[in-house]
This record gives structure tokens, sequence and C-alpha cells, in this order.
């Protein structure tokens, strides 16, 4: 560790100098996204009938732990699942003055991942939905965000006119089997009638009252499916004139003037930078500390024990008084030696 701090101090001035740059370049790119941002918000009020404001959903396995969704949540949830569809994103551009860049764009999808990701639908509260879209025009952020809610209005509209028409078919199919049960049923009863003359013997009379009484059960089936059909109608067509009378659009988007919603992106790109930076100079120690290939501080210095003895090596001289320095050959006269020569051994430890 004391290697790394030697490191960092020998190149504080790099490492300052590079803090400075990058610190520089993250607060210019931050100030950038904060000043070139606007976003647009609006609030919608969300309510249901009494009976259905809380709706069980089951989203845990524990059957004792309680778990609702609430008119606002189911909303919000809804709305999100919307915006990860490609069409209704296609058609909530095509409402703005986006569409012509949408059109004219290289890669579609590229587009429509970076229009998603502006978009940003939370729950306030358990009726409360707050919708904002941020973007570089406040023009275009307040055209999305009334665009968005528009498209949403209309399909939930179209659904439920929709699940209206099935309800009107199957009602109308019904009906007309009816019909044909109820005219089956007084033929039979004329039949009887013509083939049986007054006065009726007992069993004639039976059969004929209830003859008499599938053709008006008949025929109150006809008329009950007639009723639910003329209200299904007039269902639908209320729905057309008030539309989706579950949603107010309590605060509606306006138009910003001033730079709005962009805070957090420009806190991201400045983090984003900074954690760039300490990586940067992270990296730098490491390298510089790993290149240090020889005894580059006090703190190594240290670090080094004295050196113990190891061996001695007799330090051998000739007779003329030259001493060999070869330390295969001292080795071999120390252990081998002369006869014929004097050595004298002076001594000497290395």
């Amino acid at each position: 560790m004391e290697r790394y701090l030697y490191t960092a101090r020998r190149y504080r001035w790099v490492i300052a100098a590079l803090l400075l740059v990058l610190g520089i370049s993250g607060s210019i790119a931050a100030y950038t996204e904060y000043n070139s941002a606007y976003e647009s918000n609006a609030t919608v009020w969300v309510s249901r009938n009494a009976q259905s404001v809380l709706q069980a959903t089951d989203l845990t396995s524990d059957p004792s732990v309680p778990n609702f969704n609430t008119p606002g949540g189911e909303y919000a949830e809804v709305f999100g699942q919307l915006l990860q569809a490609q069409t209704f994103l296609s058609q909530v551009i095509a409402r703005t003055s986006l569409n012509g860049s949408f059109l004219s764009s290289s890669d579609q999808f590229a587009f429509l991942d970076d229009v998603r990701k502006r978009f940003r639908v939370q729950a306030l509260g358990t009726n409360l939905v707050k919708v904002s879209y941020r973007a570089d025009s406040p023009s275009v952020a307040f055209e999305m965000v009334g665009a968005a809610l528009i498209e949403r209005d209309a399909r939930a509209s179209q659904q439920q006119l929709s699940s209206t028409s099935v309800t009107t078919a199957f009602y109308q199919k019904e009906y007309e089997l009816a019909q044909q049960e109820a005219v089956r049923a007084q033929q039979d009863l004329d039949k009887f009638n013509a083939s049986h003359r007054s006065p009726l013997n007992t069993a004639d009379d039976y059969t004929q009252r209830q003859l008499r009484l599938a053709s008006d059960l008949a025929q109150v089936r006809v008329n009950d499916l007639k009723v639910q059909i003329d209200r299904t109608a007039i269902g639908s067509a209320l729905l057309q004139l008030t539309g989706t009378a579950d949603n107010q659009l309590l605060d509606p988007p306006q138009l910003q003037t001033k730079p709005s919603g962009g805070l957090r992106q420009a806190a991201f790109v400045f983090g984003v930078m900074m954690a760039g930076a300490i990586g940067l100079v992270g990296l730098l120690i490491v390298v510089g500390t790993l290149l240090t290939a020889s005894v580059a501080s006090e703190a190594d210095l240290g670090r080094l024990g004295e050196a113990s003895l190891l061996a001695a090596i007799p330090q051998l001289a000739t007779g003329r008084g030259r001493r060999v320095v070869d330390l295969r050959g001292s080795l071999a006269m120390a252990a081998f030696g002369s006869h014929d020569d004097d050595s004298a051994i002076s001594g000497a430890a290395s």
C-alpha cells in the first residue's frame, strides 16, 4: 500500500491536472444538459365506482398478506406498458411535430427508444397520476404529453366500444334465436287449435295450456333481449359522447419557458464523468507502481532487512602477491591447494 501512496505523491500534479480537466468537462456537460432540457407535466385524476376502488392482485404468494392495486397505480402501470409498444409511440409521434423527423430517421427503432426514455409516468397517490416528458424544445415536450394522453384515451374508448360491440352482437344473436323459438311455439299452438275443436277433454286442455305457456315464455324472452339490446346501444352512445368518464385531467400540460426537469440527467452526466476520472487516476497509480522496477522510495529501503552471513570464501594470494579474483579459481585453490607453492590465506568474507 505504501508503494501506491508513494506513486500517488510522485504523480500528484498529473493526477490533479487529470481531475481538473475531467471535472471541468463534466461540469460543462452537466450544465449543458440541465440548461437545454424542458419538461412538460400533466396531472390526471383516476376514479372508479365505489365497489372497485381497490382491486386485489396476485402479486404475492402469501395469502395472508393483502395486496391491492389502486386506480392511480393501475393507470400508471397500463400507461407504462403502452409506452413499451412501438405502435402506440408511433401514433403519439404522428400527432406531434416530431413526425417529420421520425419518418426521415435512418433508424426508427433507436428514435422510438429515445422517445420512450424521455417519458415518465408516476403514481402520486391512490387516484393521482403524473405524466411528464423531457425534450430539448419546450413545444415538443408540450405536444408529446398532450398527444400521449389523447392517444391513451382514444385507445381506452375504442376498447370499451369494442367490448360493447361484442356484447351487442351476443344479445343480437340471442334475440334472433329467441324470435325463432317464439315463432315455432306459436305455430305449434296454432296447429293444435286448428286440429282440436271445442269442447276439449282434459288431456287436450292440458296440452293446449302447455303450448300457450311455452309461446308466452318465448315471447317474454324476446322482449327481455330487446330491452338489453336497447340498453347496450344507449350505453355505447353515451360512452361516445362522454369519452373516458373515469379520468379527469386536473393539470393540463403547459408550455415551459424556462429549462426544467434536467437536474437528474445533469447529475447523472456529472457522476459518470467523475467516476471515469477516479477510475483513470486509479489506473494511473497502479500502472505507475508496476512499471517501477527498482527501489523507488525510503519505504522500500526500510523493508530490506539486514543481510545475514551465509558463507565465507577465503581470498588466496600467490607467491608473487597477485590476488586471484576468479571465484571458481579461488574455490578450487581453497579446496585442493598446491603443495609446491606456499599459499597464504589472507581471508575475506563476501
